[in-house]
């Protein structure tokens, strides 16, 4: 044993130490410089059924109404603020109907925000909206903006207190609009749209009660620009790189200094953990993929 020359002068131990680093580093920068997040189109739909402010005047600040348009603000701010590219927002009102508040899709907070506040002004704005929660509707218009973007991640967004029916057909034409439905439930649990977040891979959360200012902010959108299916990638990778940078330390340490093994046998037990998590990590990361989506390949 000691006559063996040092771990660190074997390639074996050289090339996965130089990986290790590099795929470290790379892990790290796309951390902190954000390289990697996906270029966005958001369409929020706000449910301003007459059950969102019930008996009070429409623009009521007390009401679950004006909760969901304080959340939607403090989400302009947020897109203004930590996105180099911000999210392209449009912003829908739906009841039994569905209204534009603003036109298009925007990025631009200042303008999204005065044209939200001039549609709510509107007088005639709730009875535009009119009464029941058409859930379908607010899907199908929001999949027919969001069809119309391309190079962009589609994120449809509903905030809604009330349950409603959702057709599998709607459903369906989200998916191969590549469009993701989220759903912000404020209330009653709603399975239909819980199983129409599912199929499209998108958020579902329920009874959130007065928090939904904190989850738009906290939970929406860091998933709709989130770069972790690159970091999952180099911390992957790093790892792999760990456990053939231990091939000789097992070697030499555990298995054959500590356990007493023959060197035949030690370098087989060493040879075979890196070799099993070079076979698992692709399997984890693909697991990883399936939720967060594919780097490399598509950004969304």
């Amino acid at each position: 044993m000691t006559s063996k020359r040092p771990l660190w002068l074997y390639p074996l131990f050289q090339i996965p130490g130089i990986l290790l680093g590099l795929f470290l580093v790379l892990a790290l920068l796309f951390w902190l410089l954000g390289w990697g997040r996906p270029t966005v189109a958001v369409t929020i739909a706000l449910d301003l059924s007459p059950s969102t402010y019930e008996k009070s005047p429409f623009n009521d600040p007390s009401t679950v109404k004006a909760q969901e348009v304080a959340a939607v603000r403090s989400y302009l701010e947020q897109n203004s603020q930590q996105l180099k590219i911000p999210n392209q927002i449009q912003i829908l009102g739906f009841g039994g109907q569905v209204v534009e508040l603003t036109r298009g899709f925007l990025s631009d907070r200042q303008q999204l925000e005065t044209e939200l506040t001039n549609a709510l002004a509107n007088p005639s704005l709730p009875l535009r909206i009119g009464d029941g929660t058409n859930l379908n509707q607010a899907i199908e218009q929001g999949t027919k903006a969001l069809g119309s973007l391309s190079q962009h991640c589609r994120e449809l967004l509903l905030v809604t207190d009330g349950a409603a029916d959702v057709s599998p057909s709607v459903i369906a034409q989200a998916v191969s609009q590549g469009v993701k439905i989220n759903a912000l439930v404020v209330g009653v649990d709603a399975p239909q749209l819980q199983m129409a977040a599912s199929g499209t891979r998108g958020i579902y959360i329920q009874g959130v009660g007065s928090s939904l200012q904190a989850f738009l902010t906290d939970r929406f959108f860091p998933r709709f620009n989130s770069n972790l299916r690159w970091i999952a990638l180099w911390l992957g990778l790093a790892w792999v790189a760990l456990m053939w940078l231990l091939t000789l330390p097992l070697d030499r340490w555990v298995f054959q200094g500590w356990l007493s093994l023959p060197m035949n046998l030690s370098g087989q037990l060493a040879l075979g953990n890196a070799f099993f998590w070079s076979g698992l990590t692709p399997f984890i990361l693909w697991r990883v993929w399936q939720f967060l989506g594919l780097p490399f390949f598509s950004s969304c």
